[in-house]
């Protein structure tokens, strides 16, 4: 067979082997959701096999992969404990009994519920724009831009990193929602101490706080000592049915 058959029957091979046909906003925006490279692999290779076989075993997933047969395990165990793969029970009329098959109903929530921040984002900046064009007298931006200036610089020194111009949008969101300064940086802090580092964290952790009425730093934390106080007359408190030592007086008068 000469050179150019080769080619050619590789080529008709190529083609006709079949595609995966994959989201493209979830090729762009793993990272955000926090998936890892490997983790996104594997997602790819178990779409691969998704109509020939649902529930392909980690041990193909290994020999078809660099990382080692452990690394798969790891891997899938922190998807399935994220939600975002699951594993699912159906009934096979051809085989008459129970198979498992992977589901990525997870996967598709999480990609959702970030497009409709994203989104929400846009409109919400679209508009700010809008206002900011037909509004006349307004405040001087110098003291948000020197806000926003020293964000960047304190959350690239956290993180140990460049921020992406979508995470620097998040400020500009922040601030414009009236979270001081101080309390986006204790947010951060949190996030950090709590080994999360994603920026969605960091807004669940404001919209709480919102939610709470608390706006400073101060107000936070006497809210977080009201809560331990809390904790501890809990802890403190005796269990309902539980004996006390007896008192010597007790029976005194018997």
């Amino acid at each position: 067979m000469n050179k150019v058959s080769v080619y050619g029957s590789f080529t008709q091979a190529l083609f006709f082997s079949g595609v995966v046909s994959v989201p493209k906003y979830l090729l762009t925006h793993y990272k955000a959701i926090g998936l890892t490279d490997r983790e996104l692999m594997i997602l790819l290779q178990i779409l691969c096999e998704a109509e020939t076989n649902p529930y392909p075993s980690l041990a193909s997933l290994a020999a078809r992969m660099t990382a080692s047969l452990s690394d798969i395990e790891e891997s899938v165990g922190h998807l399935v404990e994220r939600s975002l793969l699951s594993i699912e029970r159906y009934w096979s009329s051809a085989e008459e009994r129970w198979l498992n098959s992977y589901g990525f109903v997870g996967l598709i929530d999480e990609l959702a519920e970030l497009w409709a921040i994203e989104r929400s984002q846009q409109l919400e900046e679209e508009r700010a724009l809008r206002q900011a064009q037909s509004a006349s007298n307004t405040m001087p931006a110098a003291p948000v831009k020197s806000a926003l200036e020293n964000l960047v610089r304190v959350f690239e020194e956290e993180l140990g990193r460049p921020l992406t111009s979508l995470e620097c949008e998040n400020f500009d969101r922040w601030l414009s929602s009236h979270f001081s300064e101080e309390l986006i940086i204790e947010a951060l802090r949190r996030g950090v101490s709590a080994g999360i580092r994603n920026f969605r964290y960091l807004d669940s952790i404001l919209r709480e706080w919102e939610k709470k009425g608390l706006r400073t730093k101060a107000e936070v934390e006497a809210e977080d000592a009201y809560f331990q106080s809390r904790q501890e007359k809990k802890t403190a408190r005796p269990k309902k049915g539980s004996k006390t030592s007896p008192n010597k007086y007790d029976n005194f008068y018997l």
